[in-house]
């Protein structure tokens, strides 16, 4: 007698490398809406959890598909770069470094390459060489808090190498902090770091 065994398998879902930047990126931008008291458990209930999930799809996706586009690794950068582990940060640069290959007018993973270079190199206790990577402190009149940045080596790059990888040259980058400085709003300091206004 014979018997058919039929195995069932759970059906195989693509990982939409995109959607899940997509996600990403709402979950920081819904994040700077908040009031600072809603911050703490917001990132420790949802953020960082949903990184979590994010990053292990995307680790997943990078075992089983080879080709992506500029898009799909920078995207996939960035989901690493929100990692916790300095092999996160050291993937996200050279996933943007190839994002950056497939496409050298993508002028975000120029940055992001920079910027995970610089997390990477704090992650194992080095100076960054960059000057992306911003912590916060109380401003010296105990007003508000203010971002700078820490451990910054910043003859390590060239004004025309941040130039490049779309960062401020050295004066660039302290003439924002200073205007930054005066500004009492979080989200507006963070807005002028990022875009200029």
């Amino acid at each position: 007698m014979f018997i058919a065994l039929i195995l069932w398998a759970a059906p195989v879902y693509a990982i939409d490398v995109l959607a899940l930047y997509k996600d990403d990126q709402a979950v920081r931008t819904h994040l700077r809406t908040l009031p600072k008291n809603e911050v703490k458990e917001y990132i420790t209930q949802v953020m960082l959890p949903g990184d979590q999930v994010r990053l292990e799809q995307v680790e997943q996706l990078l075992k089983t598909t080879e080709n992506l586009s500029s898009e799909e690794y920078f995207a996939a950068a960035m989901i690493m770069q929100h990692g916790s582990d300095p092999a996160h940060y050291k993937m996200a640069m050279e996933l943007s470094q190839k994002a950056r290959a497939l496409d050298p007018s993508n002028k975000n993973a120029s940055w992001l390459s920079c910027a995970a270079e610089d997390r990477y190199l704090q992650k194992i206790d080095q100076p960054q060489i960059w000057g992306t990577q911003l912590y916060r402190k109380m401003n010296a009149e105990g007003t508000h808090e203010i971002y700078y940045l820490e451990n910054f080596d910043k003859n390590a790059r060239s004004d025309e190498q941040r130039v490049q990888c779309g960062i401020p040259t050295l004066a660039g980058i302290e003439a924002k902090l200073e205007k930054m400085a005066t500004l009492t709003d979080r989200n507006k300091q963070y807005r002028l770091w990022k875009t200029g206004t």
